[in-house]
């Protein structure tokens, strides 16, 4: 049971937003009790350490992990002839002392596929598995690995493990709110090139905790492409939930959201950079480890003037924790370009609407008015009450004609929408009523508007939505006739909310449309189209175009009724050009006109609809858009301890300070001086710099950390098979020495991660067997002592991107977006087939923390609450079942049986050997051709056999046998089989 964590519990189980001690509820007092007691049940049972001069009465100050490191003599082995590097030293002598000795090497097939997927999480070519077979010099190996430490992909797999572990997400978390995070990937690709340039691991360190402070930035100070990385690279501090953009309750709750913030940011700092637990010290002196209440709010103060909790002026949302920072240049670029492709797409826009507007039959317009007559009034067209309502919608009523709010008047050829501010609703709606509901499938009606202004003058305040009605017939809820008054509340941020019924209590939301944003400049509207079977489909028009993300109604919902303007909450704006037209049927003297200019529209339309998509593909993201981490107050409040974590209890204040037990003489932080105008307060750089400080207990203890995560991933399991508890009540190092040895070796090469890697994957020990051998599991069955290496399924991520590599599909592209997942009906969650970006490595799918693709689920990728520092490894029914039905497997296999075809079309016999040379790195053995070749047969049999019934004419049994009829051969479909078999095949999923 060592290993067992509680909190590793709630990450994998609990939702979104963790329970909390000194919280409101007390069931979740009582939830954190239990935890607390479980907590301490679990370490009862822990095993002893493996250090005698650990044991649980050493001074916790004495504890291995809080010393400063000494490096260990190289020990002398028996079997020299064994070693390969200085770690082969420290196995052997350890397995010596048992009378055991490493496994022979494995054979080199088996040592290059282990090497790929180790390094780089792909599976190697036959081409490069063959010349590393064939290559007998002496450095081959060596050659192999420098090979595969440069390669892009290198990044793409390791820094996939650091992003687990800081916690990484492409959303913001709190509940199923779970925003989106839209330039998190940033962050992301920051690390991957980390990586992949073997960033020194310490400076690594620092630029996430401090890269703007370290960088000098300010608002106008001039930037260049460093610059831009230290500031990105401060997104590690961000990676903690952060729900203050969709929290909405009270001052205390508001508080309690922005509190996680902070104590996300600590926990992940801690957990990630020196593998301690210390949330529970929010509340009270850690119970197994050296570190007090007071220390932990002395590490809160370090981050305090970036997440200022109890300043709820000050607090910045995540939503607008974003700048766009950019070279010389750069900006003044994008704009150009910007206007251009802006003009370019206005002029499609206007051409179309210039076109509809000459060529369509006018008996096709139910309505219109440009406000263009001179001196006309509102009144002939307008009303403050729905046609044939019975009374005005509002109190007070609107006034037509009138400056005086609420009001409307027509003022330089356009309508001004002038509110009130006061609650309460009202409109502004025709005389006219008109059908919704066209009488036949595909015929429609529109109501559109020119959007000339967001607010009556400059100094206003822009209105928060674009509110307007069609089928508005009934204010005050007493018409017999029910449903219409169809609210689309256009939002300036995006789309718009719809609601039936409205106003009143029993208004009901059902559904948004479209995704353009609501600004002044352009056409909205609306489209009702009918799509039979009683069902009417209602969709944004934006500048004549309908949009996708439309909204089913019913004809229920849509009685007759007039088009509306909504007044309320200070909403003012300016529109023109009203218009409601309608293509329904024959046009009123029996001709086809309307028929003709449906056709000729439809037809024009779709041209259209694709020069534009072309240009938006054209359209570049604005440039330098970053969501990074910076102090906004630089003269920050105290911070106080809070008795009991109670935010509304603050106890005595405490300054920036790092822990007690990491430094033995004074735990201060030296704040350093900042240049003349920074803004920040030097607290993170000096955390930084403390942590990072050469031969200091703080400095060993990052260097052990990682140098375990980094042996974790190459062996399956850590030297300390806890990696996110090196304390006191963590596990023990397996091998000591190696263990102090290794993390000398990490700063004596000036922290070059890649240096690790050479000096693990070459010795004898990675080079192993994974066969097993009796008398050394007698003695050490769990393998402890490294006797043989250890076989281990593949990671989510690996599976799938194996899959596209031996289909052919892999899209290799670096960095960017991240590729959207959608939930599906059945409550799966996939990467859609048409999605941009869908064959790309599983490192950029979108990772949001309530919504995790659920074939990487299935395989142990993590859901992040706070952070993730080692996954489950899990075998379970489910995941041979998706491998059997998962569509994503179905289609991978097909394209993997295609590949087969084009590079051995002639040959079976070839085309089985490459198709296992593809899937596991080897040709196939006898029995395993045979097996192969029975299988081939025996399917494209009883494919045959079953076409041969749809041949004769038996469609009903063919059907009811599951067998679809599809014009592929027999052969074809059983060759699509076998390759999903390899697929689902313990042989691919694992390797030796």
């Amino acid at each position: 049971m060592r290993g067992w964590r509680l909190d590793s519990l709630f990450r994998r189980n609990a939702a979104v937003k963790p329970p909390r001690l000194g919280a409101i509820s007390s069931s979740r007092r009582i939830t954190s009790s239990l935890a607390l007691l479980a907590t301490i049940w679990l370490s009862l049972l822990s095993p002893a350490p493996m250090c005698a001069e650990d044991g649980a009465d050493a001074p916790a100050q004495q504890h291995w992990a809080f010393r400063q490191l000494v490096r260990p003599a190289i020990p002398h082995v028996q079997q020299a002839d064994l070693v390969r590097t200085p770690v082969d030293n420290f196995i052997e002598a350890a397995l010596e002392k048992r009378g055991l000795t490493l496994s022979p090497p494995a054979d080199r097939e088996t040592l290059f596929r282990r090497l790929c997927f180790d390094l780089v999480g792909l599976p190697p070519s036959p081409e490069d598995a063959a010349t590393f077979a064939l290559d007998a010099s002496p450095d081959a190996w060596a050659r192999a690995v420098n090979r595969l430490l440069a390669s892009p992909h290198y990044g793409e797999r390791w820094g996939k493990y650091w992003l687990d572990v800081a916690g990484y997400a492409d959303s913001n978390g709190y509940f199923n709110a779970d925003s989106d995070r839209p330039l998190a990937y940033r962050y992301r690709d920051y690390v991957l090139r980390a990586f992949n340039d073997d960033k020194p691991f310490d400076r690594f360190v620092v630029e996430q905790l401090a890269g703007d402070e370290l960088s000098g930035y300010t608002t106008n100070s001039p930037v260049d492409e460093a610059v831009i990385e230290l500031l990105t690279a401060t997104h590690f501090l961000r990676n903690a939930q952060d729900g203050t953009s969709e929290s909405d309750g009270n001052p205390d709750e508001l508080r309690t959201d922005r509190a996680t913030v902070l104590e996300g940011a600590v926990q992940i700092t801690m957990n990630s950079l020196l593998g301690l637990t210390i949330q529970c010290c929010r509340c009270h002196d850690h119970k197994f480890e050296p570190i007090t209440q007071r220390e932990y709010y002395q590490l809160q103060a370090v981050f305090y003037p970036a997440f200022p909790v109890f300043d709820e002026k000050a607090w910045i949302k995540p939503r607008d924790r974003v700048a766009h920072v950019v070279t010389p240049g750069e900006m003044e670029r994008w704009e150009a370009e910007t206007r251009l492709l802006d003009d370019e797409i206005a002029g499609l826009k206007r051409d179309f609407a210039n076109w509809t507007r000459e060529r369509r039959p006018p008996s096709m317009v139910r309505f219109s008015d440009d406000f263009d007559a001179p001196g006309a009034s509102l009144a002939a067209n307008w009303s403050s009450r729905a046609p044939g309502d019975d009374a005005p919608a509002g109190t007070p009523e609107l006034r037509l004609d009138a400056s005086q709010p609420p009001g409307a008047l027509v003022r330089d050829g356009a309508l001004c929408l002038v509110e009130s501010g006061a609650a309460g609703d009202r409109w502004l709606a025709t005389r006219e009523k008109f059908d919704w509901t066209p009488a036949q499938p595909g015929e429609w009606i529109q109501a559109t508007f020119d959007l000339k202004a967001d607010r009556l003058d400059s100094a206003a305040t822009p209105a928060a939505r674009i509110g307007f009605l069609i089928a508005a017939h009934d204010f005050d809820d007493n018409s017999p006739i029910g449903g219409g008054n169809v609210l689309i509340d256009g939002n300036p941020a995006g789309g718009a909310a719809v609601h039936l019924d409205y106003p009143g209590d029993d208004s009901k939301p059902v559904g948004d449309l479209g995704s353009s944003h609501y600004v002044p400049g352009h056409n909205y509207g609306v489209r009702v189209t009918n799509e039979g079977g009683g069902k009417f489909r209602l969709e944004q028009l934006v500048d004549g175009i309908p949009e996708e993300k439309p909204v089913t109604l019913s004809e229920a919902d849509l009685p007759d009724g007039g088009f509306a303007f909504e007044f309320c909450c200070g909403r003012s704006f300016i529109v023109d050009s009203v218009e409601v037209m309608a293509m329904t049927g024959l046009d009123p003297d029996g001709s086809a006109a309307h028929r003709e200019f449906a056709d000729a529209f439809q037809s024009r339309q779709k041209t259209l609809r694709k020069a534009l998509k072309q240009k938006q593909q054209q359209r570049r993201e604005k440039p330098g858009g970053i969501a990074y981490v910076t102090d906004v107050l630089a003269n920050p409040p105290a911070v106080h301890v809070l008795e009991r974590g109670n935010y509304a209890a603050p106890g005595s204040e405490v300054q920036p300070a790092g822990l007690a037990m990491l430094s033995p003489s004074n735990a201060s932080l030296a704040v350093e001086q900042l240049p003349a105008g920074a803004k920040t307060t030097g607290r993170r750089l000096a955390l930084a710099r403390w942590l990072t400080r050469p031969n200091s207990p703080a400095s060993s203890l990052l260097a052990r950390v990682i140098v375990n995560r980094v042996w974790q991933h190459h062996f399956g399991m850590g030297l300390v098979a806890t990696p996110d508890n090196f304390g006191v009540s963590g596990s023990a190092p397996s091998h000591p020495e190696l263990f102090e040895f290794l993390a000398d070796e990490l700063m004596r090469s000036g922290w070059s991660l890649k240096s690790l890697h050479r000096l693990i994957l070459q010795s004898a020990v990675y080079a192993q067997s994974s066969a097993l051998r009796s008398e050394a599991f007698a003695a050490d069955p769990d393998n402890r002592l490294l006797w043989r290496f250890r076989t281990s399924r593949l990671d989510a991520e690996a599976i799938r991107d194996a899959m596209l590599t031996l289909s052919g599909e892999l899209d290799d592209r670096l960095y960017g977006p991240y590729t959207p997942t959608s939930r599906q009906d059945d409550g799966s969650v996939i990467v859609a087939e048409n999605a941009e970006g869908v064959r790309r490595r599983g490192v950029y799918l979108q990772h949001r923390r309530t919504q995790i693709n659920t074939m990487a689920a299935l395989f142990d990728s993590p859901v992040i609450v706070t952070n993730c520092p080692v996954r489950s490894n899990s075998t379970i029914p489910l995941q041979s079942l998706a491998l059997l039905n998962s569509e994503f497997v179905r289609t991978r296999a097909s394209a993997f049986s295609s590949r087969l075809e084009r590079e051995e079309s002639a040959d079976p016999r070839r085309r089985i050997e490459l198709s296992f040379r593809l899937a596991i790195g080897r040709a196939p053995d006898a029995a395993e051709r045979a097996a192969a070749e029975r299988f081939l047969n025996e399917q494209t049999a009883f494919y045959v056999e079953k076409s041969q019934l749809a041949v004769a004419g038996n469609q009903v049994k063919a059907s009811q046998q599951g067998i679809a009829m599809s014009p592929e051969t027999g052969a074809e479909r059983a060759w699509h089989d076998f390759c999903q078999m390899l697929l689902a095949g313990n042989a691919f999923l694992y390797v030796d």
